[in-house]
């Protein structure tokens, strides 16, 4: 058993080592690295051990397999690298589409109007990097928490029984938040660093350091730090002097003195630095280095000042590792005797023995400030599961952290996998200081269960009994530190930081769903349990599914195509039938579930798709287990990335590559044939496929959305005959990835989008050029890897990647009751004439005619009967003949025949003593590269004129004068075709005009 464990672990560095140098994501082949596979165990006393051994098998997690997976399914073809630092594009984009919402009410029926409902899991964290007690709270009740995918917390009573946590802001420009740090002299000053830089950076890359001069309430980001020096920032650390220092990985120890304006690399420039810490009575500044740098160590300085730090190992009789021996280090000095230090060193590789690489090297301690080292034995994990001497379990350039007593300087905490204590660490004889066990990553061998994968350990300041400590599965206390074995409870209530894969709902319990989650096995939500969560599978959750026409049958998988099942509804405490076990496909292993054929397809190696059809009652019995075979997909299409059941032809699934290929395969169950229906043109990582239901003759599969994960490729396509021709559906979606895809269940003109920024929606298909808009209200800027639709009531789902499960009732509450495709208003000399164009309608009643005076409240005018349903384009009219001179304000309350109702925008309207028109005409229209205003008479001053697209953005704007009646407008290059409000005003005076450009 830990001969293979071993064989694995070169595999880990090897995944982390391409990601952390931005080595091509895509040059290398997942299958190739081979599986973590399940040896069979050998040497074990009991039955007893054997099912904890073959249990802790399928629990191991392999954050480095899945973020090698990640990196190669959306590197940018063009580079091979992943670069995240585009996604600051994505934000800006996000800010003004913000910005423009807020000044007017979206069109009803706006997919762009979705609404989020958190579901939880509120008892599941997960990764925490650093956690901050705050120095203004003496009780310890405030407390600070950086997630690396779900941004930061904060808790005001985390010494309660009970403490609950709540988000200090979804919507950073980055969510990867690392470290944390407050100035000693000013609490109110705050900083986090983003992006992680322990081997798995590509993953989740930072965009700098932000910081708060209002203890934390508001938060910006520091322009200096906006550059690739700060993508992964590991540590910051203040001093008493305000000195800002921030550890990077490929950007050296670096050093402001002036709050963050402006920095400089006082130890390298490229070279990681993991940990930085400060000596607060001498100010001497310590630098270790990070994963990845061979050769390092520990480095001082007496000032922190560029070119006074000494490589410690350096000094005569140091006793530190040579030199080339070790990669990543942390140190921990202790508070009561700055001087008394001890380190952790992660193993290079080197050595006489050699210690094989990314296994913990040593431990060391120090007396005298760094000057002299001794190594103390390392701890001993009683889990007969991992190698000897070694509780980082290979992965010591992934969680590696200590800890020391503010109390006492002889008590020390380390983390790995587990954590472990000593409690004499300063004995005389440093070979007799000894380390006891504290927690078990899954309660095995009688230890109590904390979460795998250790990567912050937080005392309260001046309390040698009060500690926190991060890891991947949240956040965990302790209130008795000193005792000899200390108790430790996770206390992640509210704590929604969950990453999951992919979700499925239940059809008709409404608030049963299964998610597979990133280390934290696939979570099973209960309406008996409100938000709080259970693990029903183990391991990091990978694709599940829930049968829509018997969910008795529920399926989770592990990775790779490890798949298991209940026959009886979940009620199991784990699934227990084993449907199929193979560390064949990808680590999370694409698949989907055909609920009418009872099959399942998933990826199962290079242009090949599995194929399982599901046995009736319990799969142990050999006469009606599952039948499984495989589909050959035509040469050169890959490794499967995305699987879809077409929702109209029965046995018909879509694939999707990493070749850039979309192949329909008809007779999936049976004697399949597989077409290629589309192909990118490069290596690129289809992520979605999704097909409008229809009941079009003879093939009703015609309208397709394809998207692509990858960085630089087009996102989104679509075709409308089937896949014989193909365009672009991307519009202004930004250079990001896109996960998935999913239709309006009600039509094709809409669809909504899972992204590494939230969700976005369009609400026309058919535009020339589409137009999506974020929908994120009450969701965060987080990355969203799986969006479904629950069939009987068109609920969505979504499966964040960092803040767990949300849903949505969009298509519930706004379904599209009216497609307003134009709203205007034009002075004359009656009145007011307002008219507007529907292109569909669905169970629409009337159209209410409000108007507002300048400053004054909306009041009905007049109202419209509507056409109720219509999938044909209608246009009305309607003549406020009740005014006076002024500026008006005109908007359409639509009432549906269910009682619900949705505002249009707002039209503005000036009315003058001369009810005669401004503008008498525009021409020629339809136009194409000019368009020529006709004026009723020329006019002094400015001449304002403005473009609005239907959506109600401006998108073309002119200032000019005019020497006559007549003023030519050129029209730019890139103005869209399609339907516009043209807007002309002058001398106070406004008129407007619908416009086409051709």
């Amino acid at each position: 058993m830990k001969t293979a464990l071993r064989a694995v672990s070169g595999i880990q560095w090897v995944c982390a080592s391409l990601l952390t140098i931005g080595v091509a994501a895509g040059s290398f082949s997942l299958q190739q690295l081979s599986a973590p596979h399940r040896p069979a165990p050998h040497g074990l006393n009991s039955a007893a051990e054997e099912e904890e051994e073959e249990e802790e098998e399928k629990r191991r997690d392999r954050p480095d397999l899945a973020l090698a997976q990640d990196a190669a399914f959306t590197r940018d073809p063009a580079t091979g690298t992943v670069p995240r630092e585009r996604l600051l594009v994505a934000h800006e984009q996000i800010e003004q589409m913000l910005d423009e919402r807020a000044s007017r009410r979206a069109i009803g029926g706006s997919l762009s109007a979705a609404n989020w409902t958190e579901k939880g899991p509120s008892n599941i964290g997960g990764r925490v990097r650093s956690i901050l007690i705050d120095p203004a709270d003496a009780s310890g009740n405030t407390v600070w928490a950086a997630s690396v995918g779900g941004g930061l917390w904060k808790s005001t009573n985390a010494m309660a029984t009970t403490p609950t946590w709540t988000r200090v802001n979804d919507l950073f420009g980055n969510l990867a938040i690392t470290t944390l740090a407050v100035d000693p002299g000013n609490s109110d000053i705050m900083y986090f660093g983003t992006g992680e830089g322990f081997g798995n950076a590509d993953a989740i890359r930072g965009l700098g350091i932000w910081k708060s001069t209002d203890h934390g309430v508001t938060w910006a980001q520091l322009a200096s730090t906006s550059n690739s020096s700060f993508y992964y920032v590991n540590k910051i650390v203040v001093d008493g002097a305000g000195r800002i220092y921030a550890a990077n990985t490929n950007g050296g120890l670096r050093r402001s003195t002036d709050g963050g304006a402006t920095w400089t690399a006082v130890l390298f420039t490229t070279t990681s630095v993991g940990d930085v810490d400060i000596n607060p009575s001498t100010g001497a500044v310590y630098a270790a280095s990070g994963p990845g740098t061979t050769g390092q160590g520990i480095f001082r300085s007496p000032s922190g000042d560029a070119g006074t730090f000494t490589n410690l190992n350096t000094l005569p009789g140091n006793g530190l590792p040579p030199s080339g021996t070790t990669t990543r280090v942390e140190v921990a000095l202790a508070p009561s005797a700055p001087d008394q230090m001890y380190a952790m060193f992660c193993s290079g590789g080197g050595g006489t023995p050699a210690i094989t690489r990314n296994t913990l090297y040593g431990i060391y301690r120090s007396a005298d400030g760094g000057n002299t080292w001794q190594a103390l034995p390392k701890p001993n994990d009683a889990d007969t599961g991992i190698p000897d001497a070694d509780f980082t379990r290979t992965q010591a350039w992934y969680d590696l952290e200590i800890a020391v007593s503010p109390t006492d300087p002889g008590t020390v905490f380390v983390g790995g996998v587990d954590i472990f204590k000593t409690s004499n660490g300063t004995t005389a004889t440093a070979a007799n200081v000894t380390w006891r066990q504290v927690t078990h990553w899954y309660g095995g061998f009688g230890f109590q269960n904390i979460h795998a994968d250790q990567h912050a350990i937080t005392f309260l300041p001046g309390s040698g009994a009060i500690a926190f400590f991060g890891n991947d599965g949240g956040v965990a206390r302790t209130a008795n530190a000193s005792a000899i074995t200390p108790t430790l409870t996770h206390i992640n209530s509210g704590l929604n930081v969950t990453q999951f894969y992919s979700v499925a709902a239940h059809p008709t319990d409404y608030s049963y769903f299964l998610a597979g989650a990133q280390d934290n096995g696939t979570q099973q939500f209960r309406s008996t349990s409100g938000t709080t969560t259970r693990d029903i599978n183990g391991g990091d959750g990978a694709f599940c599914f829930i049968d829509e026409d018997q969910p008795q049958y529920q399926f989770a998988t592990y990775v790779f195509s490890n798949i298991y099942r209940t026959s009886t509804g979940g009620a199991e405490t784990q699934f227990p039938e084993t449907v199929f076990e193979s560390n064949t496909g990808s680590f999370i292993n694409p698949m989907e579930y055909d609920s009418k054929a009872n099959v399942l397809y998933f990826s199962y190696g290079s242009t090949t798709l599995g194929r399982i059809i599901r046995a009736t009652g319990p799969i142990g019995n050999a006469t009606t287990g599952p039948a499984q075979s495989t589909i050959t997909l035509p040469s050169g299409s890959g490794t499967v990335t995305h699987v879809a059941v077409s929702p109209n032809v029965d046995n018909r699934v879509y694939v999707g590559t990493n070749t850039g290929r979309v192949i329909r395969i008809d007779n999936a169950n049976g004697t399949a044939t597989a077409t290629t229906i589309y192909n990118y043109g490069s290596s690129v990582s289809i992520s979605g496929v999704a097909v409008e239901r229809s009941a079009v003759t003879p093939d009703p599969d015609q309208h397709i959305l394809v998207t692509i994960a990858n960085y630089g490729a087009t996102s989104v396509q679509q075709t409308t005959n089937g896949g014989t021709s193909w365009a672009s559906a991307e519009g202004n979606l930004p250079d990001m990835p896109v996960r998935w895809v999913i239709f309006d269940p009600t039509g094709g003109k809409r669809a909504m989008v899972a992204t590494e920024l939230g969700v976005w929606s369009t609400d026309d298909l058919t535009a020339a050029s589409v137009v999506w808009q974020v929908s994120n209200t009450n969701l965060a800027n987080v990355r969203v890897d799986m969006l479904r639709v629950r069939k009987a009531d068109r609920m969505v789902v979504a499966a964040t990647h960092g803040r767990g499960v949300f849903t949505s009732n969009v298509f519930i509450v706004n379904p599209l009751p009216v497609e307003l495709t134009s709203f205007t208003g034009q002075p004359t000399e009656a009145g007011v004439a307002l008219r507007w164009q529907t292109a569909s309608e669905h169970g629409s009643r009337s159209f209410e005619v409000e108007r507002a005076a300048e400053g004054q409240a909306f009041q009905v005018v007049g109202s419209k009967p509507a056409a109720g349903t219509s999938s044909t384009a209608r246009t009305y009219n309607f003549l406020d003949e009740t005014v006076g001179t002024g500026k008006y304000a005109y908007r359409l309350h639509q009432l549906d025949q269910d009682g619900s109702a949705s505002y249009s925008p707002v039209v503005t309207v000036t009315m003058t003593a001369s009810a005669t028109p401004l503008l008498t005409s525009a021409f020629p229209n339809p136009f194409s590269d000019q368009l020529t205003l006709q004026l009723r008479e020329p006019v002094r001053g400015d001449i304002v004129t403005t473009l609005t697209n239907v959506q109600g953005s401006v998108v073309y704007r002119a200032r000019q004068q005019s020497v006559g009646r007549q003023v030519p407008l050129a029209m730019p290059a890139t103005l869209a075709a399609g339907s516009y409000l043209l807007t002309v005003q002058a001398e106070g005076q406004k008129a407007t005009r619908r416009v086409v450009r051709r």
